[in-house]
């Protein structure tokens, strides 16, 4: 991807495994690299960048609360790729339809 993607999936990922942080804290540190990642592209730029950095921040302290499993972690990572990802253009919106 890109530098600003990197940095942000690094975040997510130490926010997944690492010591267990305050949302607030957290989504601080998520917004500079989800606005860089927005301004390259690589996140969707029609989503208000710091309500997406709090709801990333909630969905990242939530998921290691229950002490995730590394499925559990493949899974979030997932959730948030589909989500800050851009629509790609002529994709399906029918769920079970190839693209």
């Amino acid at each position: 991807m890109t530098p600003a993607w990197d940095q942000l999936t690094d975040a997510v990922d130490h926010a997944l495994v690492g010591e267990p942080r305050d949302p607030d804290a957290l989504a601080s540190q998520l917004l500079p690299v989800l606005q860089a990642a927005m301004d390259d592209g690589t996140a969707d730029r029609e989503l208000d960048p710091h309500r997406t950095a709090r709801l990333l921040a909630a969905l990242l302290v939530g998921t290691r609360a229950v002490h995730p499993d590394d499925t559990d972690i493949a899974t979030a990572r997932m959730v948030v790729t589909r989500w800050l990802h851009p629509p790609r253009v002529a994709a399906r919106h029918t769920f079970g339809d190839p693209i």
